[in-house]
C-alpha cells in the first residue's frame, strides 16, 4: 500500500522561505521576495532543536522562537541573531558575533536585521556572485555598522548578513566586499 504525502501549506511556505534565503546569499545585493513578511517566517524555516538564537528588543519574537525548540543564547554564542543595526549601541554589541574558526568557519553567526531598501547609504558590493560590482542603497542602518563589519570579516572568518524590508530580502555573505560611497 503506497502512501502519497503531500506538503502542507506550512511546509510549502517554509521551503519557499529557505529557497529565498539561499538565493539571496548566492546573489549578494539582489533583492528577493519572501512568501511572508518579517523575521518569524525566516526563523520558522531555519530554527530547530539543533540551533541557537538571540533576539534583541522583540520579546514576542523571542517567545515564538523558543517554541521551535531552538536554544536562546547570549549574543556572543548564538548561531542566528535577530537584531536592529540602527544605532551605535546595537552595532557595538554586535561586534561580539561569532566569526567561526579556521578549522570550522561554519561556526559563525548569521545576522538578520531590518533595513530600508532604495534609500539611505550607498554601498558598492563586489565579490563572488556579483559580476564586476553592484551599487545599492540601504537605509535604517547606523553608518558605523559597515566599519564594524569590515573589521570583523577576515574571510573565511566572519558572519553572513541578511537585511529584511517587509517581504523583501537582501543577502550579504562574508565573502562580499563592501565599499561605502
Amino acid at each position: 500500500m503506497a502512501h502519497n504525502l503531500l506538503p502542507t501549506l506550512d511546509d510549502t511556505r517554509t521551503n519557499a522561505t529557505f529557497d529565498e534565503l539561499l538565493w539571496a546569499l548566492s546573489r549578494p545585493g539582489q533583492l528577493r521576495e519572501l512568501p511572508a513578511e518579517g523575521f518569524w517566517p525566516i526563523a520558522e524555516s531555519l530554527l530547530d532543536r539543533e540551533c541557537s538564537f538571540h533576539v534583541t528588543n522583540d520579546p514576542s519574537l523571542d517567545q515564538r522562537m523558543i517554541a521551535t525548540g531552538a536554544r536562546r543564547m547570549p549574543l556572543a554564542h548564538a548561531g542566528y541573531v535577530f537584531s536592529a543595526i540602527d544605532s551605535a549601541e546595537n552595532v557595538e554589541a554586535l561586534s561580539a558575533l561569532q566569526i567561526g574558526s579556521l578549522l570550522y568557519p561554519d561556526d559563525a553567526a548569521t545576522l538578520f536585521a531590518p533595513a530600508r531598501f532604495g534609500s539611505g547609504q550607498r554601498l558598492r558590493l563586489s565579490g563572488p556572485g556579483i559580476k564586476d560590482s553592484l551599487t545599492i542603497e540601504i537605509g535604517g542602518v547606523d553608518p558605523g555598522f559597515w566599519q564594524m563589519r569590515a573589521k570583523a570579516i577576515r574571510y573565511p572568518l566572519g558572519w553572513d548578513l541578511y537585511l529584511v524590508d517587509g517581504k523583501r530580502l537582501l543577502g550579504i555573505p562574508r565573502s562580499t566586499k563592501i565599499e561605502v560611497l
